[in-house]
């Protein structure tokens, strides 16, 4: 039974627009300048910074006493309410592929908190399963973490496709186990000069429409 594996953030969910709604609340929260916001999100890296060096330099900045495990729990604990419903277009095309006969995983880098996003989005009943690097002991683009959740679907790779934002955890991971990935390009243009995707797409929904139904 074929298999598709997709990414989280910036993939299935617009972390991006959550992370800034997150930014704004807690600027609002600790009473800071509200142009401290374009700040937090100039650090955040696109969501491939860890925590606590972030929060290190909230601390600083901000003169807060509070630890960094406090501050990363905080944020970890308030950040899922501000991601944004999944789009129901990209709901339907999700509940087509199932009913072609195929299976959708969930495979993202992070901390045990990302399948609370997945709930809190409206993701859990669309897929079939979801992995966690954190969870699991390994991280994308290591193969290892794509056969694990292929196991717990009842699938294999050899008739897997992947979607995903990261050249170096998604489709890197795909040209790798040779299967066919689609990047989603976010308005960013492709600088990998040692691989490159099967496809690209410029939406979610234009990704998904991409992967053959009826195999």
């Amino acid at each position: 039974m074929p298999i598709l594996f997709c990414d989280l953030d910036n993939t299935l969910i617009d972390r991006a627009a959550g992370y800034r709604a997150w930014a704004e609340h807690y600027v609002a929260a600790l009473g800071r300048d509200p142009e401290e916001v374009e700040w937090l999100v100039s650090i955040d890296h696109d969501g491939m910074r860890a925590r606590e060096p972030i929060f290190e330099e909230v601390r600083a900045r901000w003169g807060i006493d509070a630890p960094v495990t406090e501050l990363v729990e905080r944020y970890r604990s308030e950040y899922p309410a501000f991601v944004p419903a999944v789009d129901p277009a990209v709901g339907r095309r999700l509940a087509g592929l199932r009913l072609g006969g195929w299976r959708v995983a969930i495979v993202t880098n992070g901390p045990p908190s990302q399948r609370v996003k997945v709930e809190r989005c409206g993701l859990l009943p669309l897929v079939d399963v979801v992995v966690i690097s954190d969870v699991v002991g390994v991280r994308k683009p290591d193969r290892r973490i794509f056969e694990a959740a292929a196991h717990l679907a009842g699938s294999g790779i050899e008739q897997a496709w992947l979607i995903g934002d990261s050249p170096e955890a998604d489709i890197a991971a795909a040209v790798e186990m040779g299967i066919p990935g689609i990047w989603l390009r976010r308005g960013r243009a492709w600088t990998e000069t040692r691989w490159r995707p099967h496809a690209v797409a410029e939406s979610l929904e234009e990704a998904l429409s991409l992967v053959p139904v009826g195999r």
